[in-house]
């Protein structure tokens, strides 16, 4: 357990007031503002209520991200993709942990775990935070939380696509598989994520066909999107890897047998474990 508070670890959160969507407001609107922001999901407005979990000590809110309007998009029928467009945020929701900034920090991981979301609204009073596991993994770096294990105990078999296969089958890969990243160049460390996949779909040329031919909005191949390059890291301490981890939401990092690191990996894995601990001074 880590037995400190939210507000001891990350008492500075509230410095940056984080916009939040209101689920009236169409998924093209919220689209195109993760599209231009450096998050992947933002909070709902108050008007949708929270689920409280019995067994936790966790309150669940509503919030909107690119991996759950993919997976909205994508279970639709190619024809009605422009009509999907302008249906309400509320109707693509996905939930994330809710905590106040007095709660252990355990409980805040232990929403991500529940979640399997990397992000979490922490509450003061009025005012309310996003707090993701980018924001934890700074704590390792910064020697205040420690993970005690090696990239060998966390790391994971990279999930592959060929670069000509259509993006619609890549969202499908993702949200069967439940990952946010697809490998283009096996052995290569290229990859495309639901970020650049985001990106691509809502930029001003792929509104327009998905306004004139809805089908082949997302019908090109995977190598239109642009890829990303996973860090490297070597074989140790995952404190050691954190330090090499970009600071990109998307970021992962490949070990040197080219198994895959995510933040998921570095933060949650080793609280499950029990060994994601304090660093007392």
């Amino acid at each position: 357990m880590i037995k400190k508070r939210i507000s001891e670890l990350l008492p500075a959160i509230f410095e940056a007031d984080p916009p939040s969507i209101q689920g009236d407001d169409p998924i093209v609107l919220t689209s195109l503002f993760l599209a231009n922001s450096d998050v992947h999901f933002l909070p709902a407005g108050k008007r949708l209520p929270p689920k409280r979990l019995e067994l936790a000590h966790v309150t669940l809110h509503p919030a909107f991200g690119g991996y759950g309007i993919l997976k909205r998009i994508v279970t639709s029928q190619p024809s009605d993709y422009y009509k999907t467009l302008w249906a309400r945020s509320a109707e693509a929701p996905i939930w994330i942990g809710s905590c106040d900034f007095e709660q252990p920090f355990d409980d805040m991981l232990e929403a991500y775990s529940i979640t399997t979301f990397g992000g979490a609204r922490v509450t003061k009073g009025l005012k309310e935070a996003l707090v993701t596991l980018g924001d934890v993994v700074r704590l390792v770096t910064d020697g205040k939380l420690s993970a005690q294990m090696s990239t060998g105990e966390v790391c994971s078999v990279p999930i592959g696509i060929s670069k000509d296969r259509p993006i619609r089958e890549a969202i499908l890969l993702m949200v069967s598989n439940n990952v946010r990243r697809l490998f283009v160049e096996q052995g290569r460390g290229k990859f495309v994520s639901d970020r650049t996949i985001i990106d691509y779909m809502f930029s001003p040329e792929r509104l327009g066909v998905a306004r004139e031919h809805p089908e082949l909005w997302i019908d090109e191949p995977v190598e239109k999107l642009g890829t990303k390059d996973a860090g490297r890291c070597r074989e140790g301490s995952l404190d050691e890897a954190s330090k090499v981890m970009d600071l990109a939401p998307d970021a992962c990092l490949l070990t040197p047998d080219l198994r895959v690191i995510s933040r998921w990996d570095l933060i949650v894995k080793p609280w499950r474990a029990g060994k994601l601990l304090a660093v007392e001074n």
